[in-house]
């Protein structure tokens, strides 16, 4: 009798506990590998096999994850950092997000090891999240293999894992990674589906314990064993234990693969916000044979969910319910087992018919099955246009109101070949009424090549099918509103499907050859952030935007590919597409009257001329007169196969290199041949005068020319010898066009000067020629031997430079107006050179440094003038191709194995970088790829998102507390010594509007006075005491009564002295806002003979100054807080602030200390010699408020003596403050006047300096 799982697992735990007695802690029911807390890493998760047979388990809480770091030593490079990637568009599964407007629904798509979201309006990217962190004993790149989302959370969980094998889930928090768990047991177990099974209340611990909150429940399906040959899964199975235990899985003897093991697993997952764990773990004992590959959650069927896949004994279709609460198995599915022939469930998708759904298999065909009993309605069956049959992938049902308009049920089915094919389940009848079966509406074929259909989905409630595919890179949103039902593609993006071997930016800077119109500006047109990238083997040429990819789009080849392909018989339209471009050049010149892209091909003789205007193939052809078009015809020798390509300046001329030496010239705008380099014998008759029929001017010239001559033996020498000359100087001739040619070998670069006067090729054969473009004869001092054969050239028309690569690794910078070589890079040392052939070559606008991309897998920046190496970049995959920006900001890259197009930002544009080239670099700086960017449209959510970063719960005090000191050493200037002059750095508008306050106001005072509102309209309700035009209107003797009480008020404010002591007194106390109210004594006394003190409003800086004079300061600096406030504040701030201080002469008992206060701060910033203009600015105004007082001080002190009657010591303190305020005056003049002077003094000793050496140059 064969042993159960669970009697295999005790059987091994008994084993390992007689091995090892000390370990008797362990949970012998553990089937997951655990480490401790501290050794687990922060963004992974373990899961508690001891919640597994509990219904409500305690969730695990997970630290926020870090980016995921590359595998090699990380390093910085000087210049560059990562910017964005562009091209990645989708690889694989996505989750729809549907909402009421089709417009705002979100697509949540994975590429590579991230997923972004897409807005379906427009189908661009609005979030993009981090790279999901490696599992436990994982290195290299991941690979997300299938994604389910929940908007209401901003949660998403990712299954991935290396090379397509998914064995672990990562939650995110919107783009951030909360943790990770390995859901897998072993290596023989793979993810094959996930499930969003809806939200459930879940505990909350730590503040909010007892609290609940939601929480998302998640269904993983996992699968062991070694699937079918024709699966679109890897196979997984036949690993030996050595190898899993090198991956970090436990090897266990559950994980033999035999016949009785259980093949299938149901992990049930639950994610909130701040926790993740594994809720219940199910296992399919009954069943043990059953391999499942498919699930779906019926909306109808509580807690249950079917899932599909086959048999592994009969290599048939297979289905089972599951109750997901119980963990039991509750029926096994009979309707497909009769079914001939070897298949497996591939997909599955509930119908809008209750318990109906839509079964796919490995073998084409498509079956509806009722669920309630268990019957299989009818099927459908795809094949092929081989006739051979085909994998389906994935199913969608149209749910809108047309389709029931016009009495149609359509189902979308996805093949493995690309195509989608369009159903009417609806039966079809003759005329006798019997049924037809299912009728076929339509079939988008290739829709998704190469890699076939990996995803579709309509969105509810609307004609809209959006689908993805495996390895297209694409994802397509198709609309149906024809007539006959058929699909349109309404929006879509592409990227390529093979990693790009060339870019080049579409207008380039005069670092590149081009730049006539970028150049002469900043290069911030449109057409300046734009890369032609092309020479994959999906054959075609594309155009990437650097700032919106919704502009991203496929330059055509010509229309109606696809219904010509169609018509040959052939597979695709691949097969009438061009060859992969090996070289392209570009000019913006003549860009408006005719082509601006010209292309060669590989193994290809003819050029091409396209329109970045049009964005397709436009114009002629060039080619020469003898060479055939038609494929029927004998080709072009494979001497004339294209391998270099140049655009003359005026952009009038295209020049194509051969592999046989040859230089093709050609006019853009007619396609017709212009001659060729070095020129043929035939090119230079054409070049003469034009013979008219019948002239007969050249017959009486030669007559003339004989008769001229006479019979003498010496004239017939002198004919004899001239003709020996001639044929002397032919031979002469040929042979230096024969030594000045690339005769025999292949052109490898061409480039043409700022004024097309001079050619400039490279071959082969070591030779540098400098052809003479009109009559395109070589320079009398070509050829130039090089140093090694050439591979590639860039020339810098400003300069007339010309960087070459060459085949011994190295570069040289050949200058040819001198025809000298002026620079070697890369040669000599080996910590200098590269370690691989040089794959591509470019200069920066200015042409002051030459990048270089070699397959070693890295990129030097050599600085042309010092001859150094400045920059080492070092990747992980070798670069193919780069291009800099017309303006020199970004460095883009292509490399090997990756579709995407790396863009980075060179940081010297927007900071300082110091840059030791005598220091040679030791080892390369490891880059990590760039992540794809958001496209939002405005930047003050992106300043929202980087606060809440900041600001986040994920960031710790400590990393909060070194943000703020960063943005304070930011934000304040020291002296580099003590004495030196700073200045604030603050808006010239915050000093300099002090000196001109009162113009200001003059120029912002209202033109009229304010006007009364108008009549309000008839239908406002009228209110008691509320007049017409709103005002509030009392009774006579109450109005009255109040006049009478302000005017009183207004007469004892004028009359009343604060120094009188005769009269009764009116208690001024605080009221609970802050305000003064009076107490009045005895109301029957005489208003006359009251008396009020007067409050006056003091600012937030009278007392700061009094709090800065009582604090104690150990640096010297007491009313440092005093000048920050102060800077602050705005100009009419800082100026109802200083005149507060003191309102009058009337004021001196509170505004005097106030105003000594003042003096005593402005001194102190004064002698610090800190913020120089704006604390100059501070004094202006303050002296220009408080002058009347500073200089009656005296006159009131004698007014004071005569008119009142104190007491002596009041006096004398009144006296002592005055005079300390004088003193304090006086000091602040001499301070200001020595801080002026010495900023003079440097002044004169600058430009004294500066005229000496100006002298010197």
């Amino acid at each position: 009798m064969a042993k159960t799982r669970k009697q295999r697992k005790l059987e091994a735990a008994k084993k390992e506990a007689e091995e090892k007695p000390d370990d008797n802690d362990e949970d012998v029911d553990k089937d997951t590998s655990m480490e401790t807390q501290q050794e687990r890493p922060p963004h992974q998760v373990s899961s508690d096999s001891e919640s597994i047979e509990e219904e409500d388990s305690d969730s695990i809480k997970s630290e926020p994850s870090s980016e995921n770091e590359s595998a090699a030593s990380q390093g910085f490079s000087r210049l560059f950092s990562p910017y964005r990637t562009l091209g990645i568009v989708s690889q694989g599964p996505f989750h729809l997000l549907p909402n009421q407007n089709s417009g705002n629904a979100m697509a949540c798509a994975a590429i590579g090891e991230r997923f972004h979201m897409l807005q379906c309006d427009r189908l661009h990217p609005v979030l993009v999240s981090q790279a999901v962190p490696p599992g436990q004993g994982q290195s290299g790149p991941q690979t997300i293999a299938h994604i389910v989302s929940d908007n209401s959370l901003s949660l998403s969980l990712v299954s991935h894992g290396p090379k397509a094998a998914p064995r672990h889930v990562t939650l995110f928090q919107r783009t951030q990674p909360i943790g990770t768990i390995a859901v897998c047991q072993s290596k023989n177990w793979t993810v094959v589906d996930m499930l969003h099974l809806g939200k459930i209340k879940m505990k909350m611990a730590g503040e909010k314990e007892g609290k609940k909150e939601n929480a998302v429940l998640c269904a993983v399906i996992l699968s062991k064993g070694k699937p079918l040959p024709d699966d679109g899964i890897p196979v997984v199975g036949d690993v030996k234990e050595s190898d899993s235990d090198s991956d970090g899985y436990s090897s266990s003897s559950d994980d033999e693969d035999d016949e009785d093991a259980c093949r299938g697993q149901v992990v049930l997952l639950v994610s909130s916000r701040d926790s993740f764990t594994v809720h219940k773990r199910i296992e399919f004992e009954k069943f043990n044979s059953f391999c499942p590959r498919a699930a779906i959650h019926p909306p109808t069927y509580v807690n249950k969910i079917i899932v599909g896949g086959s048999c592994f004994k009969t290599s048939k279709d297979a289905m089972i319910l599951i109750n997901v609460k119980s963990g039991k198995m509750i029926h096994r599915f009979n309707c497909l087992a009769d079914l001939e022939g070897e298949s497996e469930i591939t997909t599955m998708e509930q119908s809008p018919a209750i318990d109906t759904i839509a079964v796919g298999t490995s073998k084409g065909s498509v079956h509806l099955l009722n669920t309630r009993y268990d019957k299989l309605l009818f099927s459908v069956q795809h094949k092929s246009r081989d006739g051979s049959s085909t994998r389906i992938t994935s199913l969608s049902f149209r749910t809108d109101g047309a389709a029931l308009q016009y009495g149609i049920a359509p189902m979308a089915v996805g093949r493995s070949d690309g195509t989608i094919s369009i159903w009417d389940l609806t039966p079809s009848r003759d005329e006798d009424g019997n049924s037809m079966g299912r009728t076929l509406l339509c079939e988008m074929e290739r829709a998704h090549y190469p890699g076939g259909v990996h995803k579709l989905q309509y969105m509810p409630q609307e004609p809209l099918l959006i689908s993805t595919g495996t390895h297209s890179n694409s994802i397509v949103m198709h609309i149906f509103d024809a007539p006959d039902h058929s699909g349109r593609v309404l929006r879509q993006r592409n990227g390529h499907t093979s990693s790009p071997k060339l870019i080049r930016y579409l207008h380039p800077g005069a670092g590149a050859g081009g730049g006539v119109l970028v150049n002469s500006a900043d290069g911030t047109d449109a057409s300046a952030c734009q890369i032609l990238s092309s020479g994959g083997a999906d054959q075609t040429l594309r155009i990437f935007s650097t700032v919106r990819s919704v502009l991203d789009k496929e330059y055509s080849q010509g229309r109606g590919l696809e219904k010509r392909a169609r018509k040959l018989g052939l597979a695709s339209k691949i097969e009438l597409l061009l060859p992969p471009v090996v070289a392209l050049a570009t000019s913006e010149t003549r860009s408006r009257d005719w082509g601006d892209v010209v292309t060669i091909h590989k193994d290809h003789a003819f050029a091409y001329v396209w329109s970045s205007k049009r964005g397709a193939q436009s114009g002629p052809v060039l080619r020469q007169n003898g060479w055939n078009v038609s494929a029927m015809k004998p080709p072009p020798p494979a001497t004339a196969q294209a391998t270099a390509v140049a655009i003359s300046t005026c952009g009038n001329f295209a020049l194509v290199g051969s592999k046989g030496g040859t230089i093709y010239k050609y006019n853009v705008q007619s396609g017709n041949p212009r001659g060729s380099y070095p020129a043929v014998s035939d090119d230079n008759k054409s070049k003469g005068k034009r013979r008219q029929a019948g002239d007969i001017t050249r017959t009486f010239q030669e007559l003339e020319k004989k008769m001229k001559l006479s019979n003498r033996a010496s004239n017939i020498d002198k004919q004899e010898q001239d003709r020996v000359e001639q044929d002397r100087k032919r031979k002469q001739r040929e042979a230096k066009l024969l030594v000045a040619s690339h005769a025999g070998f292949s052109v490898k670069g061409i480039a043409v000067d700022a004024v097309n006067r001079t050619v400039i090729s490279v071959g082969e054969d070591a030779k540098l020629i400098l052809w003479n473009f009109k009559t395109h004869a070589p320079h009398k001092k070509s050829p130039y031997q090089l140093p090694a054969p050439a591979t590639k050239l860039c020339h810098v028309r400003d300069s007339d430079l010309a960087a070459i690569a060459l085949d011994d690794y190295s570069a040289l910078l050949f200058d040819c107006s001198t025809l000298s070589i002026v620079r070697r890079f890369g040669f000599g040392s080996k910590s200098v050179c590269h370690a691989a052939p040089i794959s591509d070559i470019g200069f920066s606008p200015d042409g002051r440094t030459l990048y270089t991309s070699s397959l070693d897998s890295t990129i030097r920046v050599w600085d042309v003038p010092t001859n150094s190496c400045v920059d080492w970049l070092g990747f992980s995959s070798p670069p193919s191709s780069l291009t800099v920006s017309p303006t020199g900001e970004f460095l883009a890259t292509t490399h090997a194995g990756k579709l995407g197009i790396s863009l980075w930002s060179d940081r010297s544009f927007y900071q300082t970088v110091h840059v030791d080239g005598s220091a040679s670099l030791t080892a390369p700086a490891r880059m990590d790829d760039p992540a794809p960017l958001a496209e939002t449209e405005s930047s003050e959510e992106d300043r929202d998102n980087i606060l809440k970063r900041i600001l986040s719960p994920s960031a710790t005090p400590a990393e909060k507390q070194s943000q703020d000191d960063e943005d304070a050493e930011k934000d304040s200037v020291t002296a580099k010594a003590k004495g030196l002059i700073t200045l604030s750095g603050l808006p010239s508008s915050h000093w300099k509007n002090l000196f001109h306050l009162e113009l200001v106001k003059q120029r912002n005072k209202p033109k009229e006075a304010p006007k009364k509102p108008p009549t309000a309209p008839f239908f406002l309700q009228w209110r008691p005491r509320v007049g017409v035009d709103g005002e509030t209107q009392l009774k006579p003797e109450v109005a009255k009564k109040e006049d009478q009480i302000e005017a009183d008020d207004e007469w004892d404010a004028v009359w009343s002295d604060d120094d009188e002591h005769n009269s009764e007194e009116i208690v001024a106390s605080t009221a609970p806002s802050g305000l003064p109210k009076r107490e009045r004594g005895d109301e029957s006394s005489n208003v006359l003979t009251k008396k009020r003190k007067i409050v006056h409003h003091r600012s937030h800086l009278a007392a700061l100054l009094e709090q800065c004079s009582n604090n104690k300061s150990t640096d010297g600096y007491q009313f440092s807080a005093v000048t920050d406030h102060v800077a602050a504040l705005g100009p009419s701030a800082i100026d109802i602030s200083l005149s507060s201080l003191c309102s009058g002469m009337h004021d001196l008992d509170d505004g005097l200390p106030l105003l000594t206060l003042a003096c005593r701060w402005l001194l102190e910033a004064c002698r610090s010699r800190e913020r120089f203009e704006a604390v100059n600015a501070y004094l202006h105004r303050f002296l220009y408020l408080h002058s009347n007082v500073l200089a009656g001080i005296d006159d009131s002190a004698i007014l004071n003596d005569e008119m009142q009657q104190s007491s002596k010591d009041e006096n004398k303190k009144r006296q002592d403050q005055r005079k300390e305020l004088l003193a304090c005056v006086e000091l602040l003049r001499k301070a200001q006047r020595e801080a002026s002077d010495a900023l003079q003094d440097k002044m004169k000793q600058t430009l004294c300096l500066l005229r000496h050496f100006s002298r010197m140059v």
